[in-house]
């Protein structure tokens, strides 16, 4: 089944918020069962059952030489043992680079990096053998550190859930556009994008070894 679609924003309107404001804004009210202004995170939509291009991109989020991104509300965190991979359908998302804190003496929140590789059946001769192939599809998690002392006294609504999380799914731009910069952060909300959010922040350059695999 497809998943559902993500309502279009207004003509023009970009969303692409600072790490901190997608968690202070949708992700802390979200969990604590509070009110979160609806067509920006988008409710409903498993990131983990779907190729990453099959996911529901708003028309406002689609920019030249391939650049998309969308935001998306999950019940849970993806699985946080050392080099845990996700499948998906046609591959797995694999954590990379260092886990990012926000907070202000204790943690409230973590980002976590990840990248999706397609399988590639290769290795002839029926070896059964194979390679990880890096696709340009990145995503980043939001999540809550449920233990900082901001949680504990918190006043809980009927839909609370801290354990929810919020993950951006995107693409980089093939080939950059000429007002790149190399700022770490952007606005919350703008009629005029800039190349990159504070969560996109140490992708450029890098690249996810390619891994052998065996298949059942």
């Amino acid at each position: 089944m497809a998943p559902p679609p993500v309502p279009n924003l207004p003509s023009g309107y970009v969303f692409r918020p600072k790490g901190r404001d997608l968690i202070e804004h949708y992700l802390v009210p979200k969990a604590l069962g509070g009110y979160v202004v609806p067509g920006m995170v988008a409710e409903g939509v498993d990131v983990f059952a779907t190729t990453p291009d099959a996911l529901p991109f708003s028309r406002n989020h689609r920019r030249d030489h391939g650049e998309v991104w969308c935001y998306f509300f999950g019940a849970r965190p993806a699985p946080a043992a050392p080099r845990a991979t996700v499948p998906a359908p046609g591959g797995r998302w694999f954590p990379y680079g260092v886990e990012k804190a926000y907070g202000v003496g204790e943690a409230v929140a973590f980002r976590r990096r990840f990248r999706y590789s397609a399988i590639w059946q290769g290795g002839g001769g029926g070896s059964g053998t194979g390679v990880w192939v890096s696709s340009p599809w990145l995503m980043t998690e939001f999540r809550l550190n449920k233990g900082a002392a901001a949680f504990r006294g918190a006043r809980l609504g009927p839909e609370a859930n801290l354990d929810c999380v919020v993950r951006k799914v995107f693409t980089k731009p093939a080939v950059p556009p000429p007002s790149a910069r190399s700022s770490d952060d952007e606005s919350t909300g703008s009629n005029y994008p800039s190349a990159s959010a504070d969560e996109e922040g140490g992708y450029s350059g890098e690249e996810l070894p390619t891994k052998r695999a065996r298949f059942c």
